[in-house]
Order: structure tokens, then sequence, then C-alpha cells
């Protein structure tokens, strides 16, 4: 994490990123340090400091037909499905008949971060993934909706593309707020919910912060403020920041701004209230905090994986397939 803060501390400068900081800094310091423990503030820019606040709360045919291409080397198929908000992109490996497994990727992420995961699960079970509306090979929305309930739809709509009539949702960051939107008014096909370093309650953060941060994100300099953001959370797997820097400068404009106003004014308290089946959060030591998921509902069981940056499933893949293979198969046990 120490490497990350100087990674930012240097992009800022070089991408002559400006934010203006809406708090005084010892209020920076002081919350900072419920999360960084140690860690030198003289160190952590002002971008940074903002990102790890942030990152407290946390990359043919039409179905019903579906137009597929064969990837011989992954046996994973491309698909693209008609959603409601435009074309969105998926990705598809079948093995056998177990309960399927449908992946959400986080905020300003893709599909393909979960190409190694979805290998390692697929043994008996069938893995698909998606491209969030204006996220990766999607189309953005047509009328710019980026909130939860909205990319809940997509999910609908890759279930429905993929013919997956019970199935277990695996997300990832943000995309836990669509998951959770999801099987809140779907619940009778959500098997259950895994749920990988998950966006925290963002009511932890006072307004005024959460604000700020939306608007950095929809200002000019807001591909610059979300890669230094992510820079300062991916971990030291220099491969591991290339790829979701890399997938973070496709995300279109509107989206990269509807997600971030998404998660700044998240209430997760209602979905979980809603859902009454199996939850699970693999979480990040840095998100192991008092404003965790799994602290707002009792009965969500949790794990703390070490040594890992925000993207589990990049840096962690055989560790984030057996949670998801464990957690499926004590699902498929309990259906018998």
């Amino acid at each position: 994490m120490g490497d990350g803060v100087t990674d930012v501390k240097g992009r800022s400068k070089s991408a002559g990123v400006t934010i203006d900081s809406v708090l005084s800094i010892w209020l920076y310091d002081s919350m900072l340090s419920n999360y960084i423990g140690n860690m030198s503030m003289k160190t952590v820019s002002t971008v940074s400091r903002r990102a790890f606040l942030l990152a407290s709360l946390s990359s043919a045919m039409l179905l019903p037909g579906i137009a597929s291409s064969q990837t011989r080397e992954t046996t994973m198929k491309t698909s693209t499905i008609a959603g409601p908000q435009g074309q969105l992109a998926g990705y598809d490996i079948k093995s056998g008949g177990g309960l399927p497994i449908l992946f959400a990727h986080g905020d300003c992420s893709r599909a393909t971060q979960w190409n190694r995961v979805m290998q390692l699960t697929a043994g008996g079970r069938e893995a698909v993934a998606f491209d969030f509306r204006g996220h990766g090979a999607s189309a953005p929305a047509a009328d710019a909706d980026y909130g939860y309930d909205g990319r809940a739809d997509d999910i609908g709509a890759v279930a429905d593309a993929f013919g997956l009539k019970r199935f277990v949702l695996v997300a990832h960051s943000g995309g836990s707020g669509a998951a959770l939107a999801y099987a809140a008014g779907h619940a009778d096909r959500v098997a259950g919910i895994l749920l990988i370093d998950p966006a925290t309650d963002p009511r932890a953060l006072p307004k005024e912060i959460r604000d700020g941060f939306v608007r950095d994100l929809a200002g000019p300099n807001g591909g610059d403020v979300l890669s230094a953001y992510y820079t300062s959370i991916a971990g030291s797997k220099p491969d591991v920041r290339k790829q979701v820097i890399a997938d973070a400068a496709v995300v279109d404009p509107a989206a990269r701004a509807g997600v971030g106003k998404a998660l700044a004014e998240w209430n997760p308290e209602p979905t979980l209230d809603a859902y009454h089946g199996p939850i699970f959060v693999l979480a990040t030591e840095a998100n192991d905090n008092a404003a965790a998921l799994f602290r707002l509902r009792s009965g969500i069981g949790h794990r703390t994986v070490a040594g890992s940056g925000h993207w589990v499933m990049l840096d962690k893949p055989e560790a984030v397939a057996e949670a998801v293979n464990t957690f499926v198969s004590t699902i498929e046990a309990g259906q018998k």
C-alpha cells in the first residue's frame, strides 16, 4: 500500500490533477488514520487522501438470441446481448449442470477481470460474466442511468439471455450494490451472493467528501482522478495496476460519473434487509472496518484475504476461486 501512495503522488503531479479540498487537511488525516494506521501523511497527495477515503467504500443476432464467437484457448464464448439500455457484452463458459455462477464486475472495470476465476470455477457448472452498461465492450446507457437499479436490470437481461433460472451472484466492489438490488427484487432466482471486497457503507464518510469525489469524477480531470484513485488501491503488482487503469480508461465518461454518484448516495440496508438468502463477503484488510457490509446485518459470513489489493480476483484468483467453489458447493449441498 505504501508503494501505491508514492505512485499516486507522482502520477498526480505528472497528470496535472488539481483537486480543491473540501475539508481541511487535519480532517483527512484524522479519518485516514482509521484506515492506513501509521502511514506517513507526508507521502499522501491531495488526490490520494480522497482516494484512500473512497477506497474504504470500496475496474450479429441478439437474444433473446445471442451472437457468439468461440475462443479456443479458454473455451470462453463472447456474446452480444440486447440489454435494457443498449447492447451488452457477455462471456460464458459452459461446463456441466451444476448451479450457474454470474459474475458482476466493479465500478469502472470490466468482465475480463474475472477470466482466471471463471476458468477455475467452471468445472461442473456454467460461469457467466458481462460488461455493465458504459463499461468494457458494452454500449453506454441510452438514458444515462448508471444507478444500482438500472445496473440490476443489466444483470436480469444477462441472466435471461443465458437462460439462468437460478444462480449464484458473485460481485466485486461497486458491483455489489447492483447485485444486492437485483437480488432484493428476484430472490427466487438468486441462490446466494458472494461479494468480493464490496463497497462499504458510504454513509460513514461526511457528505462533503462524498460530494467532492463525485464532482471530481465528473470534472474535466475525472479520468486522471480515477486513475490516481485506482492506483492507490490496486496493490503492489504492476501488471494488476496496468490492467485496472487500462480498463478504467475505456469507461464512458458519463458512466464514470454515474457510478460514482450511485456509490456516494448508497444506503445498502434496504437491499440487505430485503434479501434473505445466503451472503458471504471476502474482504481485503483495508475494507475490514467499521463500515463493512457484514457489520450491517447479522448472519453474513465473511473472511479477510491478506496481502491483496482491491482487485482480489486479479491479485489472488486461486483464493477467490476457492471461496466461490466452497460457497456454491455449500448451497448445492443444502438443496439436496
